[in-house]
């Protein structure tokens, strides 16, 4: 019989990653997945620019190839589209042709092809990608590192591009340089949707279940409002918004959202204030930050000049 520690430690693993309840995970599979991750970021962060490309590709089908359940446990039965991803159509409201950069199973662009989108997906590893997806989804699929986007793509090609908590992953050199390519490949006019956890709120990768103060695992690093907006600004992008989606709870019955450059000055002023206290209480205040509109996610909307 397992014990209470045990039980709880897998439990709270189940719950991160989403996997169902009744899935066979054992203490030793946990254990086995930090151990993995810890060497893999180290290797990640170690990387030199001219090799990135083939170390992420590495060390990401090492992750996914070594721990399968994160691809085949996950809980599909419990999975809303609609209260997932509704609120991309307004964000990307006008637009027709969408890339999205670190796809995974590509959920979203299969959510957004639904809805007449024409989608490109892309992922640094087959583990994670392509191959976990049905080719009845009218989803396409291109090659790409993730950072150097006009390399594999038409400049002024797309009239949005999305990233849902892929930021974290990437090497923190090369973050602007990402932002500067996703500016490249997008039209006149077009936006860059993305998002991800907020810095306040995490650590949000695995190091959060064994109750560290900062991510050891795959997110290099983790970003505030104030960062992402100054890294967009160096990057070309001519107007920022802060967007707000309601948690799950208030959305399933209320679909409240909205965006702006008003939202985005409240929240940097926000951040900044919860940015003093004590790492215990800003954890805290990060996370509970819905009570004031300051979601644990980092939700923004960039715009290139027309």
């Amino acid at each position: 019989m397992q014990s209470t520690d045990t039980q709880d430690l897998v439990t709270r693993y189940k719950r991160k990653f989403g996997l169902a309840p009744g899935y066979p995970l054992s203490e030793s599979m946990v254990l086995q997945h930090w151990d993995l991750e810890r060497r893999l970021a180290r290797e990640l962060r170690e990387s030199r620019p001219d090799e990135r490309w083939s170390v992420f590709e590495r060390c990401y089908t090492a992750l996914y190839s070594k721990c399968p359940w994160l691809n085949e446990g996950v809980d599909d039965s419990t999975q809303d589209d609609e209260l997932d991803f509704g609120h991309f159509l307004t964000l990307l409201k006008g637009a027709r042709d969408i890339y999205e950069v670190g796809s995974g199973k590509a959920r979203l662009l299969t959510y957004l092809a639904r809805k007449g989108f024409r989608c490109v997906a892309t992922e640094v590893t087959r583990e994670r990608g392509e191959r976990w997806t049905d080719e009845t989804t009218n989803v396409a699929w291109h090659c790409c590192d993730g950072v150097n986007l006009a390399r594999f793509e038409p400049r002024e090609h797309y009239d949005a591009v999305v990233s849902t908590h892929v930021v974290e992953h990437l090497h923190p050199e090369d973050v602007v340089t990402h932002m500067e390519n996703v500016h490249a490949i997008l039209k006149p006019g077009g936006r860059y949707v993305l998002s991800m956890p907020h810095r306040h709120a995490g650590p949000m990768d695995l190091s959060e279940i064994f109750g560290l103060d900062e991510p050891v695992c795959m997110h290099l690093r983790e970003y505030s409002w104030a960062e992402t907006e100054e890294a967009l600004r160096k990057a070309g992008f001519a107007r920022m918004e802060a967007a707000y989606v309601a948690p799950m709870a208030v959305r399933r019955h209320l679909p409240v959202r909205f965006a702006g450059t008003g939202y985005l000055s409240y929240l940097k002023a926000v951040e900044g204030a919860v940015g003093r206290l004590p790492t215990a209480l800003r954890r805290k205040a990060g996370r509970l930050g819905q009570f004031w509109l300051f979601r644990p996610e980092i939700i923004m909307v960039a715009h290139k000049a027309g």
